[in-house]
């Protein structure tokens, strides 16, 4: 097995300590900016709605039915605001958690296959991908789903055996699988049938590669079908009973639609996923290459289930088929690094110096860059209305720099070694410049979140009424914790406001009407409006603005 030798007592417990000290650093970074539109203020909004409201079945998003994904993912973030409070940290605390927890099946999946060795390979490179460690600190549901993803292709190739693995243990080959089946039935209720989808897709390539249907027969579907089917089924069959036309709107529109159609305006060319893989998987990007090149040509003794080749098909589907579709975020390859990480740390123990080598030169290529733009830094960034927040990341670009330039100069003093301790100090230098940059994104919070406006409302003024004019920013609900009273906004929430067609005001001149006779009140708008309506002679004293909207009182 590959990395199979034992380490020394001193590197395990010097590993173990490094990894609890980024995972300090991992937690205590999650309040150090507030939350950014768009998604994780949606997504901290819904589950403090559902603690404010108690409805646990039908998600909403400022007081209207909100169904676009399913509650999983909601109900363990309310349970977290609950515990911790409603903040930035109790927000993003469950994504923060499992991504740490994808990071861990990764690490066991790897020695349970190849051996201590490549298990922490296999974790310093996910944990060092700086996609992964930027999207493991944003509150969206796509961490979610890539946990619950790599937990049930953990518990599928456990089951299978292979690469010198037994397919049992102490849990046994049937255990691993119902796990296997549990997680993907999680995924499904985290963000729909994609979860579902895509294992399934790649073992019917699996079988169509290699011709081998043994697979099939040990996915124990007379206990795991049943076991799914129970676990994703009853909020589905609830939300039906709660809403007549959930099943048209969830699947045909959030599914079919979304997929086939550039109904989401989310159009990107084909090829967009490839510059998101080659700088998110750095600094390991050669090493993805190499493997995604060659990794199709994994040959295995027959009768022996092909865990490379498989992983290899994981990959390569996964960036396919979100490539098709005319529905493209960044955040949606994720579900493939960890399986590309796995075959990383898979590489023969030949290639693994010149792999370390390859990545120890870009670390310090990437922080020669980034020293020189720190330098150079206002003359990079062009003068606009958000240039000031953005000329001050000049100084954390620097530091950002100094760490990425130690650790790379750490291994290289110590590249001799056979142990893994080159690739533990890379990806946990990596993880670290990654949180130091993403603290200093507090320093560019005002573009991009309403928690200062929202911190201009005094506690007492929060219970009159505020209006939305025009625009919705998806944080200030979760600061001023209330919903707002929408003006001539619709968009994502137009769902919900066709079933509760009374929760808006249709037209300006319909709320201008209201605003005359409405004191003490307050309203949120953009820029623009507010001089729309001021040149207007609309009575308004402003209170507050950012780089977007303007807070004003009656």
């Amino acid at each position: 097995m590959i990395g199979a030798t034992a380490l020394p007592a001193r590197e395990r417990l010097l590993y173990a300590g490094l990894a609890a000290f980024v995972a300090v650093i991992w937690f205590a970074s999650l309040p150090a900016r507030p939350l950014f539109n768009t998604d994780e203020g949606r997504y901290a909004e819904i589950p403090r709605e559902m603690l404010a409201g108690g409805d646990w079945i039908v998600p909403h998003l400022n007081g209207l039915a909100y169904i676009e994904k399913p509650p999983l993912q909601y109900w363990a973030t309310a349970l977290s605001l609950r515990v911790f409070g409603a903040n930035a940290f109790g927000a993003r605390f469950v994504t923060a958690l499992l991504a740490v927890a994808t990071v861990l099946v990764v690490w066991l999946l790897a020695r349970r296959l190849w051996g201590l060795g490549s298990a922490w390979r296999a974790a310093a490179v996910l944990s060092g991908m700086a996609l992964f460690a930027v999207l493991g600190q944003l509150l969206t549901l796509d961490m979610s789903l890539t946990f619950f993803m790599t937990a049930s292709l953990a518990g599928f190739l456990a089951a299978q055996g292979g690469a010198g693995a037994p397919p049992s243990g102490r849990i046994g080959a049937r255990g691993y699988m119902l796990f296997a089946w549990a997680a993907a039935a999680a995924g499904v209720l985290t963000k729909g049938l994609v979860a579902a989808a895509i294992p399934l897709a790649v073992l019917c390539l699996y079988t169509a590669v290699t011709r081998d249907a043994a697979p099939w027969r040990r996915l124990h579907l007379g206990a795991g079908l049943p076991l799914f089917l129970a676990v994703s089924v009853p909020w589905h069959w609830l939300a039906a009973r709660r809403l007549a036309d959930f099943l048209r709107f969830y699947f045909v529109h959030e599914h079919l639609a979304r997929y086939l159609t550039p109904s989401a305006d989310r159009e990107q060319s084909w090829w967009f996923f490839i510059p998101v893989l080659l700088a998110g998987t750095l600094p390991w990007t050669l090493s993805a290459l190499r493997v995604l090149g060659g990794g199709w040509r994994v040959r295995t003794p027959p009768g022996e289930f092909n865990v490379r080749l498989f992983l290899w098909l994981w990959v390569a589907f996964v960036c396919v088929f979100f490539s098709l579709s005319d529905s493209k975020l960044i955040p949606y390859v994720l579900p493939a690094l960890p399986a590309l990480a796995l075959l990383i740390a898979a590489l023969p123990p030949a290639a693994q110096h010149r792999e370390l080598s390859v990545a120890v030169l870009l670390t310090l290529l990437a922080a020669g860059v980034l020293a020189v733009a720190g330098v150079y830094w206002r003359r990079i960034i062009p003068p606009s209305e958000r240039s000031p927040y953005f000329w001050l990341l000049a100084q954390p670009l620097l530091e950002v720099a100094a760490i990425l330039a130690v650790s790379a100069a750490f291994v290289w003093v110590n590249r001799g070694r056979e142990t893994p301790r080159g690739w533990v100090f890379i990806g946990a230098g990596w993880c670290l410049a990654v949180l130091s940059l993403m603290r200093a994104a507090a320093l560019v919070a005002p573009a991009y979140s309403g928690a200062g406006l929202a911190a201009a409302l005094d506690a007492a003024d929060r219970a009159h009424p505020l209006y939305s004019v025009a625009t919705y920013d998806q944080t200030l609900p979760f600061y001023l914790r209330r919903t707002v009273t929408l003006v001539a906004y619709r968009g994502e929430l137009d769902y919900g406001l066709r079933h509760a067609p009374g929760a808006e005001i249709a037209g300006i001149d319909e709320f201008l009407a209201v605003w005359s006779a409405d004191r003490p009140a307050f309203a949120v708008m953009e820029w623009s409006m507010f001089d729309t309506l001021k040149d207007r002679g609309v009575p308004m004293r402003e209170l507050a603005r950012d780089l977007h909207r303007v807070l004003v009182a009656r």
